[in-house]
């Protein structure tokens, strides 16, 4: 059983605030600042401030050590801000109506249309429908899909292909 960890309000407020909105749980934030993990690209913030800063021309105007964008073999075209579960669905020609993309592989939005996808950095699981996906076992679904051993440890997980640099 994982331990359960209470914070005041303030320190809930600061993780808040180094969280990225639907991708990062309060643990991964931990574990990037703790330096487990490595930094989110700046980019992959969102927001208006964000998109400025990634403007042409403005690459002097970033911070240094910025870090490089999450790292996933994929074709020669890169994502311009962060990968995403769209992203990856064309990238790999997925084929999916919805795809969503975690990069712990542990924390979901719900699928609504199918066949659908849910993606790591690494791999993904397909549902041809939504039977296939409410009745499977390694997901705990309720108003968000939570995998506690991670999307990897699924039996029917399947690993992005290498894709060669053209």
């Amino acid at each position: 059983m994982t331990p359960v960890l209470r914070v005041d309000d303030d320190v809930w407020e600061w993780l808040k605030s180094q969280a990225q909105p639907l991708e990062d749980t309060p643990n991964s934030v931990l574990r990037r600042v703790a330096g487990i993990d490595p930094p989110l690209e700046p980019a992959s913030r969102g927001g208006a401030a964000s998109s400025a800063r990634n403007t042409p021309g403005s690459a002097g105007r970033e911070r240094p050590g910025t870090p490089k964008p999450p790292s996933v073999s994929a074709p020669a075209a890169k994502p311009a801000k962060r990968v995403t579960g769209e992203w990856l669905n064309r990238a790999f020609n997925l084929e999916a109506r919805h795809s969503l993309y975690h990069k712990d592989g542990t924390f979901y939005e719900r699928l609504v249309n199918f066949p659908g996808v849910l993606c790591d950095p690494k791999g993904f699981v397909r549902y041809e429908d939504e039977e296939q996906f409410v009745q499977d076992a390694q997901l705990n679904i309720g108003e968000k899909v939570n995998i506690p051993r991670s999307l990897s440890a699924h039996p029917r997980y399947t690993r992005f292909p290498r894709l060669s640099k053209e």
